[in-house]
């Protein structure tokens, strides 16, 4: 998904993936991703390893930490999975994030296991591994895309954080609806007002949907920018300032008004700390869904593009009533988690 600018965002450069799937191919000497990649990390792997947030560990002259090592292979892996069986296993295994190659010292090494997982000679192999960093440079380029698209990410990250968020998504009724309950602790004294941000799944060719944003409870809405085709920001304003480690409940019910079809699934992503997650979701008995997933962890472009049947170990029961449940605890940031459904 690749939002249109939305007001104050400015259009970026189309991003060559030809450039990506070279850096993808620096990274292929000796033991991959399981060695030392520090000098030969790529300017656009990096920013698409930062996941469209300031990265302080990604310091200049190209040292880059194991955890951010770490994190570009995670997000490597997940940008792969569309791909098809054994190209998704050509790039990963030149890359030595195949499980069975993980501890292989060479990149010929792994190249010649690929062979003969595929029972064709080395330089067959070769052709299947440059036409795989090729595909996966594209899917990148399209992650790429759509993190330049995004406005800032909230300023106020470090003022306060989630203890517990509640969400029920309700689909039985005129138009989906979310009633959402958090329960926030202030880092800070003084605390006044949060910004929020809320992000509405459209695809890009089709008009912004229109929202109905109510408060139930805990606090008045003051403002409300749309900032880009699927986001909204808004302004809460506490009843009191809050002491640095007192918490706070607000309740915030959301309406989707009619304007054209949403995508199916709903999921939250923190752009700050998140201790706790519980999702709901209310299905009309009268149309109930193929299957639902749980999403725990995922990059926004797996969701976004996902297509055919979730594993066993992904499915979530829908009970008698018409409603899917799950929890998430410790939340990482920038990462979607919730349920997701096909009909």
């Amino acid at each position: 998904m690749t939002p249109l600018p939305g007001p104050g965002v400015v259009p970026q450069p189309e991003i060559d993936y030809a450039v990506i799937a070279a850096e993808i191919r620096a990274l292929r000497r000796g033991r991959g991703l399981r060695g030392d990649v520090a000098d030969r990390i790529g300017p656009l792997l990096r920013e698409f390893a930062a996941a469209g947030r300031p990265s302080e560990a990604m310091l200049p002259g190209g040292a880059v930490p194991a955890q951010e090592r770490a994190q570009l292979a995670r997000r490597l892996i997940e940008s792969a999975t569309p791909l098809a069986d054994d190209l998704r296993k050509a790039v990963l295994a030149a890359l030595a994030l195949e499980p069975a190659t993980q501890d292989m010292r060479t990149y010929e090494e792994r190249r010649d296991w690929l062979a003969e997982q595929i029972n064709r000679g080395p330089r067959t192999a070769e052709r299947r591994i440059e036409t795989a960093q090729k595909l996966l440079g594209q899917e990148i380029a399209s992650v790429l895309a759509w993190q330049r698209s995004r406005p800032p990410l909230l300023a106020d990250a470090d003022r306060w954080h989630i203890d517990h968020f509640r969400a029920v998504f309700l689909l039985d009724g005129d138009h989906p609806e979310a009633v959402e309950t958090r329960l926030i602790v202030s880092d800070t004294d003084g605390l006044a007002e949060l910004a929020v941000a809320l992000d509405l799944p459209v695809d890009s060719d089709k008009p912004r949907l229109p929202l109905d944003l109510e408060m139930i409870s805990g606090g008045d809405l003051v403002r409300v920018e749309d900032v880009a085709q699927t986001r909204t920001k808004f302004v809460i304003r506490l009843p009191h300032p809050l002491r640095a480690g007192e918490a706070h409940e607000y309740k915030l019910r959301v309406r989707v008004l009619p304007g054209g079809p949403m995508r199916d699934y709903y999921v939250f992503r923190p752009e700050r700390r998140c201790d706790g997650f519980d999702v709901r979701v209310r299905f009309d008995r009268r149309r109930m869904p193929a299957w639902v997933r749980r999403v725990d962890g995922e990059d926004v472009h797996i969701y976004n593009s996902y297509a055919g049947t979730p594993r066993s170990a992904e499915l979530v029961a829908v009970d008698d009533t018409g409603e899917a449940v799950q929890a998430f605890s410790q939340l990482a940031p920038h990462f979607g988690f919730g349920l997701q459904w096909s009909w």
